[in-house]
């Protein structure tokens, strides 16, 4: 707890505006900071499209912070906290690795402070509320086959996708769950400011439709009271130390190919202010995070990084790349940061083994093309490790750079995907089936037409041809209003917001010996 107090000291944090939970986690009362103006440096971290194990974007940027405190440097980092689907899936956990971690790394990966237990629990109230409306009546008139808030679970289990529950004899309706990391509820409190505008948000959001289609908003429910009183402390940031006693506000989890894939604006906007340099990890690849955080974060709340840090890896480009003639991939990926003419960074993250012939080819393509790039070996070396990348990062936080947005306020639902299809998935066409189409009209006439847009995208590879078919077209299968997260949620293909187990997943390798976890890698 010494490491902690001391650490609290340093950032000017107060007695009255942070809570102990246990020796190494603090919370903190977010709204006792409104006042300070102080803004520092936002760096967004991204990715190529990662391997199933991940391609080291929060172990780099741990390794960042670390290296940015090495050099006398006041620097903080807000991260997502990790959902136990992946925990026991195929990633693993979400702390890092080698000398880049944050602690307690157990008990961060496993129930931490127990946000996204709370967020479960007011998913479901609400869906138990809506149940019990029909069950006592249905004065609201709800449509059972227009009920569009889905309950939720932080594991992966493809078996909820579909289900069919009882609510009581001769009426039965169907469900769909979804992982708690991309609920509704998830979504609205991370895009929140504070508690009064989570309250307006909840109190606005759509949970269903009459049998007339008028939406049946959650205010009239009678539930918004009972929803804040659950989510009371998991609105509030985390604050815990990395391995060298670097500051981590870690704080909600959405996933970036279902969700908006990045940390809570509220530990983003406290970060700014405790801290010269604020490092944000944005989820999968940059077709997926950085699109979401550039058309629909910043969007919403004016949050222009400062420097984006690509990282990459050598295992990740031999999935797609060809060493010998080209680096169309990684390419492609940083055209996506180019685009917004934004100062780019990239981030080699060393791995043991890393051929030192393909990353000599791989640095002499970077230069040759102007690309600013270094080494990082945090992993290996901790903060010494990244010492140079945090000063190429500082050096390219301080060039002017002239933003140019994408997506702009009179841009129509369809010209936003479209913007989105051709500069980021790279594809010149694609399909909206004729049901969404609908939707999509009946949306533009609607008070809800000037919302961003939320892909919903495969992440293993740009385009989303997962089967990788030779005449492939992208489909808009599907749209939905979050109106309590204030954008248009755009599904793609056949992408499932309940993600399933895999055959070897890595819940196969937890087990405890000696009262200690061991296998939670």
């Amino acid at each position: 707890m010494d490491k902690l107090l001391k650490t609290i000291k340093k950032l000017n944090i107060n007695a009255d505006q942070y809570e102990i939970c246990g020796k190494e986690i603090a919370k903190l009362k977010y709204w006792k900071f409104e006042d300070e103006n102080k803004k520092g440096k936002l760096i967004l971290m991204t990715s190529i499209n990662p391997t199933a194990a991940g391609e080291g974007k929060t172990t780099t940027a741990i390794s960042l912070a670390d290296g940015l405190n090495y050099i006398g440097k006041k620097a903080i980092l807000a991260l997502r906290e990790p959902s136990l689907g992946p925990v026991f899936g195929s990633k693993g956990t979400a702390t890092g690795g080698g000398q880049s971690i944050v602690e307690p790394m157990e008990r961060i990966n496993l129930h931490f402070t127990g946000d996204l237990h709370a967020i479960t629990s007011a998913n479901n109230l609400i869906s138990a509320t809506i149940d019990n409306e029909l069950y006592w009546g249905n004065k609201l008139n709800i449509n059972c086959e227009k009920i569009i808030w889905k309950r939720c679970m932080d594991l992966n289990d493809r078996s909820l996708r579909e289900v069919e529950i009882n609510i009581k004899k001769n009426l039965k309706r169907k469900e769909s769950f979804t992982i708690t990391a991309a609920s509704n509820i998830m979504t609205t409190l991370c895009l929140s400011k504070n508690l009064n505008d989570f309250k307006q948000r909840l109190e606005n959001s759509i949970v269903a439709y009459d049998n007339d289609n008028n939406p049946i908003f959650m205010e009239q429910l009678k539930i918004t009271g009972a929803v804040l009183a659950l989510l009371l402390y998991a609105i509030r940031p985390n604050l815990v130390l990395t391995k060298y006693n670097s500051p981590a506000l870690i704080h909600l989890g959405p996933f970036a190919n279902i969700a908006t894939g990045t940390n809570s604006i509220i530990s983003t906007s406290l970060g700014l202010k405790l801290s010269e340099y604020t490092i944000v990890e944005s989820g999968f690849g940059s077709d997926l995070g950085f699109e979401k955080f550039m058309n629909l974060i910043n969007y919403q709340n004016d949050l222009v990084p400062d420097c984006v840090v690509m990282v990459i890896t050598l295992r990740a480009l031999k999935l797609h790349d060809d060493f010998n003639n080209s680096f169309k991939h990684l390419e492609a990926h940083l055209k996506h940061v180019t685009l917004y003419n934004l100062n780019l960074v990239v981030a080699i993250n060393f791995i043991e083994g890393d051929s030192v012939e393909d990353l000599k080819k791989l640095q002499e393509w970077l230069g040759a093309n102007n690309y600013e790039w270094e080494m990082n070996n945090g992993y290996n070396l901790g903060p010494k490790g990244s010492e140079e990348l945090a000063k190429k990062v500082i050096k390219a936080c301080d060039t002017e750079q002239n933003f140019k947005p994408l997506i702009t306020p009179t841009d129509s639902i369809i010209e936003k995907i479209n913007k989105v299809v051709k500069n980021f998935y790279y594809l010149n066409e694609f399909i909206i089936e004729d049901e969404c189409l609908e939707k999509i009209k009946v949306l533009e006439k609607s008070e809800y037409k000037d919302y961003p847009i939320c892909m919903v995208k495969d992440h293993s590879n740009i385009d989303g041809n997962i089967t990788k078919d030779k005449n492939y077209v992208l489909k808009i299968k599907n749209v939905e209003v979050n109106s309590g997260a204030k954008f248009i949620l755009v599904y793609t293909n056949n992408i499932f917001s309940m993600p399933g187990l895999s055959k070897d997943a890595n819940y196969k390798n937890i087990y405890l010996l000696d009262y200690k976890i061991v296998g939670l890698k």
